[in-house]
């Protein structure tokens, strides 16, 4: 059931009053012939205006009043475990306009117009009654210990796009805080590195290269403020309390799969979602998940390669300004700088997560492994960083 903004009510104006304005100034000259009488015709008729335009002012407020009242009628929500399981503030919100009857309905059957974003293990949808949260479902193969999600791990004044509520009958479906930007990542990232319709990688296209060229080049010309408060937000991840089925205090960030940093141009922010809870001493984070995830270093050989001399050129100095801030952003919020810390991470995952090779649009063969790919950018940050030519 969808109840318009204004509650089904709609105000129609009309230019009644300029009219009646009118036919008393017509009726006045009709009786009046001399100029002085003329004049003071005017001058009452121009108050005449003048009131009914008052009167119009007034009843327009009276409507807007209305319309403002209209907007704010008391719903209660029912007393169903679902509606009362919902934290107080999401309560407080869904109160008014039967906009839990509509949250309800969105939750039982999210259109696929509303989708914000996928992955290989979960799809998120922006909610029409809620703007500042999303819901994240997980699909039904993606394996989840219900016990890692991370509720009320973070201050409310703290938004890691964190899950605030799991439905009570099914923890695959969640309610996180709402991250503002965009994902940096590729169109079509996940289907690139694995497609499972052909069941085979995609080679990177020259469209896809240009796109990942524009948003790298853009984010190393942000301010020194935007990694700052990057690495400030991985630093509150690595100190958050634990999960009661993590064997270790804090959370990793994901610095392989570039659609979980997301990245709002206007504002010159950079913002982690969707990591996980620290239970290897491997899940350890460092300043160069913050290179790694910027740079997309699993398909960076084959962005590098599908560019013109010109804009490679340009790429290597943007990374290089990269790793520059973010090793800076790092020595100040005290995230650790240490490159093992990263390179344990990368090998424990290499392990787990095979990548299939890919032969080019260049007709060159590419090996995505995680671990060859890591060590391909981990060279490359060292040849840029002495070279005082980039």
């Amino acid at each position: 059931m969808r109840i318009s903004a204004a509650g089904g009510i709609n105000f129609i104006s009309r230019p009644v009053q300029m009219q009646s304005a009118k036919k008393v100034d017509n009726q006045e000259k009709t009786s009046v012939s001399r100029p002085e009488q003329r004049l003071n015709v005017y001058k009452t008729t121009g108050i005449a205006i003048s009131g009914l335009s008052l009167i119009g002012a007034g009843i327009y407020l009276i409507h807007r009043k209305n319309l403002k009242a209209a907007k704010n009628i008391f719903t209660p929500l029912p007393d169903t475990l679902l509606a009362k399981s919902l934290p107080e503030n999401i309560q407080g919100e869904l109160s008014y306009n039967h906009k839990y009857e509509r949250f309800l309905e969105f939750l039982n059957n999210p259109p696929a117009e509303n989708v914000s974003g996928t992955g290989a293990n979960s799809v998120v949808y922006n909610i029409p009654v809620l703007d500042n949260y999303v819901l994240k479902i997980l699909k039904p193969q993606a394996y989840i210990d219900p016990d890692t999600l991370p509720i009320n791990m973070f201050p409310d004044n703290v938004n890691l796009g964190q899950p605030v509520w799991i439905h009570p009958q099914n923890f695959r479906i969640m309610l996180l805080k709402k991250v503002f930007g965009e994902p940096h990542s590729i169109k079509n990232w996940s289907s690139t590195i694995w497609d499972p319709g052909i069941k085979k990688g995609v080679p990177v296209s020259e469209q896809q290269s240009l796109r990942y060229y524009n948003q790298v080049t853009k984010i190393a010309n942000m301010p020194q403020s935007t990694f700052d408060n990057l690495a400030l937000q991985i630093k509150i991840l690595d100190n958050a309390g634990k999960t009661p089925a993590s064997v270790m205090t804090g959370f990793k960030i994901d610095s392989i799969n570039p659609n979980n940093l997301m990245v709002d141009y206007k504002n010159n922010r950079l913002n982690v979602i969707d990591y996980f809870a620290k239970n290897k001493p491997q899940h350890q984070n460092s300043y160069l998940d913050m290179v790694a995830v910027i740079t997309d270093f699993t398909l960076f050989r084959e962005y590098y390669d599908l560019l013109t001399p010109q804009m490679q050129k340009k790429l290597i100095k943007a990374i290089k300004t990269i790793d520059k801030k973010s090793f800076s952003a790092a020595v100040k919020t005290e995230l650790d700088t240490d490159e093992k810390k990263f390179t344990d991470f990368i090998k424990f995952i290499d392990k787990l997560f095979p990548v299939a090779n890919v032969t080019g649009r260049n007709g060159k063969e590419y090996i995505r492994q995680y671990g060859v790919s890591a060590n391909y950018m981990i060279e490359l940050l060292k040849s840029i960083r002495c070279n005082p030519e980039i």
